[in-house]
């Protein structure tokens, strides 16, 4: 059975995905010549990845457009993982209609905005519940959507995801040490690393700080510690099917959520040891005694079906 904790009142507005806008959650992976966050200013877009031609000239090629983590080696089982593929077929959510609600602000704008600016007076608003978020702590993982176009205006997916919380802040909000303990990982000094701790270094003037296993790797990727999800800065994302998602070494985030009229198929790229508890890790949001609905993430689509982007970079007028 996973574990609970309590869910304050708080609606969540939707974002443009883009890399800069996703980069402390993991990659998104896109075409940078044709990606909506190139017809963002340039202080909102990171460098696109490396290019090369390929293909007889006939191809470009982007290096390193994500990558994958496995961190298994700190699993408390030690059990070895090994790299596998699935298929996810994503259904379409059912939503609520939309309704009032005395709710605590986003950290990221808690927008309701009344004017209908598709010219047609049809906005749809509604509301979709998040009950439940999920990680995987020691790998990374891929969704790949299959068979959506880019300009799909009738069917999106939307990314929900949550930083994680100090271990005190965890026990805070349960009143019991957090539930997914992840062990601490203790590095075998070397003479080396003795002696380059020593005051004076013999090696130079300065002191030379151990460096750590992980440092290597991209923040996203690197482990993220027992806590729980930081429900007041969850933000929701909605992406093109010419986008793919990297969600970081555990990364909380809300299992996949298709918005439309029909099913989206992701092939799903990660690593996995078969040991339920370090494959995934899950957590019910429970409403609290002083909250009404729980965490739940604005939904407001224009007279074509398409989600409408309502905070962060683009918001409002961006064109999906």
């Amino acid at each position: 059975m996973p574990t609970s904790m309590p869910a304050p009142s708080i609606r969540i507005p939707i974002e443009l995905l883009t890399p800069t806008a996703f980069a402390q959650f993991g990659a998104v992976v896109e075409n940078p010549a044709t990606a909506p966050a190139s017809k963002l200013p340039i202080r909102h877009r990171i460098p696109p990845p490396e290019a090369v031609s390929a293909n007889q000239g006939s191809a470009t090629k982007y290096l390193d457009v994500t990558h994958m983590s496995n961190l298994y080696s700190l699993a408390p089982s030690k059990k070895p993982a090994k790299a596998v593929m699935n298929m996810f077929v994503c259904s379409p959510r059912n939503l609520r209609p939309h309704e009032p609600s005395i709710s605590m602000p986003s950290s990221w704008g808690d927008l309701d905005l009344d004017e209908d600016e598709d010219g047609t007076g049809s906005y749809q608003k509604q509301l979709l519940d998040v009950a439940i978020l999920e990680r995987h702590p020691f790998t990374t993982q891929t969704f790949i959507p299959m068979g959506l176009a880019q300009h799909d205006r009738h069917t999106q997916y939307l990314v929900i995801v949550a930083p994680t919380l100090p271990a005190s802040a965890s026990r805070r909000h349960t009143g019991r040490p957090p539930p997914y303990p992840t062990p601490h990982v203790q590095r075998k000094r070397s003479v080396m690393d003795i002696f380059a701790r020593a005051r004076p270094s013999p090696y130079t003037n300065e002191t030379v700080p151990a460096q750590s296993p992980f440092s290597r790797l991209h923040p996203s990727a690197r482990p993220k510690g027992p806590g729980l999800p930081d429900l007041k800065n969850l933000r929701a994302f909605v992406a093109t099917g010419a986008q793919a998602v990297t969600y970081g070494a555990g990364t909380w985030h809300a299992p996949m959520i298709v918005i439309g009229d029909r099913p989206i198929d992701f092939v799903v790229v990660q690593f996995a040891n078969g040991v339920d508890n370090e494959d995934c890790q899950k957590v019910l949001l429970e409403p609290d005694a002083s909250a009404s609905e729980g965490v739940v993430v604005t939904v407001d689509t224009d007279s074509s079906g398409t989600v409408q982007v309502k905070a962060g970079v683009g918001s409002v007028k961006a064109k999906l």
